[in-house]
Formats: structure tokens, sequence, C-alpha cells
């Protein structure tokens, strides 16, 4: 992720912009004919004022003007001090007092509900923005050469393939963005086989085969964050939980030794995988 410090000749470095709705207030009840209400997400508030000792702040709201004026009275009514932007050239903010404004102004960052981090890669922003907005993707353009594997024990995996769990737990984080190969480990994880979740999904009827040593679906990684105690009853405590997403079963599985990390495959694997995703079967 780009890192943006404050620097002299840069205004956009010296202020952070926030998302009004969904980001700093729960408006949880849809629009409302732009009516404000609702509370403070919980710690919103205490990372306003974190923030504000650091940089600028101005808040983003796509309301129309006239609301402006609510906004900014609802930072004030709970303790922020907050101004509407009345500057119709406006293109920085500098001050010490919160800017509720409806332009996007230079920024180091913005802090949004409904943000997709560009990383600079549209191979692998294009197919996630779809799904974001509820568009079904093309065929991925990336090449499978590009494509990295990801080796998981079973039955952890049998419990991603089954559409339940969308998280996987590590010890350590990772970048990449986009399309994965999901590998079935040739040793079971003694410890998922005890769990609770996971046995219930196994006891399911079509419940997904304990396939091992083997290639047997594609996904997309689409975030990786560390434990907050997030992502329950999945994630696990203290590890990086990978979210994935856009789980896709191969309709045959491709026998294949695993690796630690995440890694290539050679060209007779890629062949293979490519002839078993010609017919892929979507998980649930």
């Amino acid at each position: 992720m780009t890192v943006i410090p404050r620097t002299p000749d840069s205004p956009a470095s010296q202020a952070v912009g926030v998302d009004f709705d969904l980001t700093v207030v729960a408006h949880r009840n849809g629009w409302q004919d732009g009516r404000i209400y609702g509370d403070p997400i919980p710690g919103a508030l205490e990372a306003l004022r974190e923030l504000m000792k650091r940089r600028s702040v101005f808040c983003v709201t796509a309301r129309h003007r006239r609301y402006h004026p609510a906004v900014a009275a609802w930072f004030v009514r709970h303790g922020i001090p907050a101004v509407v932007d009345e500057d119709p050239d406006r293109a920085y903010w500098g001050n010490d007092q919160l800017l509720v404004t409806n332009k996007k102004l230079g920024a180091a960052l913005y802090i949004d509900d409904r943000a997709l981090h560009f990383t600079g890669d549209w191979a692998t922003a294009l197919p996630e923005a779809l799904r974001r907005i509820g568009e079904p993707a093309d065929p991925p353009t990336q090449p499978a050469a590009d494509v990295p594997a990801l080796t998981i024990r079973q039955p952890w995996l049998a419990a991603i393939l089954a559409g339940e769990k969308g998280v996987e737990n590590r010890s350590w984080p990772t970048r990449h963005r986009g399309p994965v190969v999901l590998h079935a480990a040739r040793a079971l994880a003694r410890d998922a086989q005890a769990d609770p979740l996971v046995r219930a999904v196994l006891a399911r009827p079509g419940a997904p085969a304990l396939t091992t040593g083997a290639l047997v679906a594609t996904a997309h990684v689409t975030d990786c964050h560390r434990d907050t105690g997030c992502c329950r009853p999945w994630g696990l405590p203290g590890l990086w939980h990978w979210t994935l997403t856009d789980v896709q079963a191969l309709a045959d599985p491709v026998p294949t030794a695993g690796r630690l990390g995440l890694w290539r495959l050679d060209p007779g694997q890629h062949t293979l995988l490519h002839r078993s995703q010609a017919a892929p079967s979507s998980v649930h």
C-alpha cells in the first residue's frame, strides 16, 4: 500500500478524507430522503479525533448542500468542531476543524465503506469492482502463469468449498489480490477434523469430498487483515485472515504436490488446470 507522509510541498498530504454514511454514522435504515439520523459507528469519533491531531480532516457526503449544515451540526453535537465548505473553488483543506463537503479534495488518504483499494493492477481491480456492483465478470484475463496456488489442508478446504468458510487463517500476510488456485494438501488437519463447525459441514448431504494432494478449486483473494476479533466463527484469533470469494470447484481435481506459501504451477499443471476449468462447478 502506498504511504503518503506529510510534506510541505504537497497540500494533499496534509489532509485525510472520511466518508459520512456507514463510515462515521450508522444509517442502517436507508436514505430516508437525506435526513440525518443514527448513532456514531463504534470507534468512529475517537478515530476522527486521533486523525485530527495529525492531519486536517474533511468529511465527504453525497448529500445535497442543503443537508450539509445538519451534517456539521451532527458532528458538533458529538463534540467534534465542524464547518460547512462554502468555497466553490476549494482544492485542499487545512484547518483544525472538520470540514463537511461534497467535493473530493486532495488528500493523503480516503476512508470509505465502499472504497476499492487500487494497487495499480486493473486486471485485479476490474473483476472485484464488477463483483461489488453485482455484475458478472468476463473470464479473467490474467495469464494462468501469473495465478498463484495456495495449499490448504482438509477438511478446512472442504468447508471453503461448501461455501461456509470464507476466510483462510495464516500466520503470515499477503499483498496478493486476485485469482488464486486452491490446492488440497496430502495430509489432513487433525484439529479441523475435531472442529464442530467443520463436522457440521461434512455431515450435510452433498458435502464436498475430502480430496487430497490435488488442485481442487479457484478463488479470489479480496482482502488480508490481522485478526481484530473479526471474521468469526471461522476467523481464528492472533492470525492473518485471508478473505476468499468467488470459489469455483474444478470439474476434475488435478493431482499435484503442494508447497509452502503462495507458489506457481509448472506448464504441465497449467495445462491440466485449464482443461478442468473448461467445465467448473460453482460453489454455494
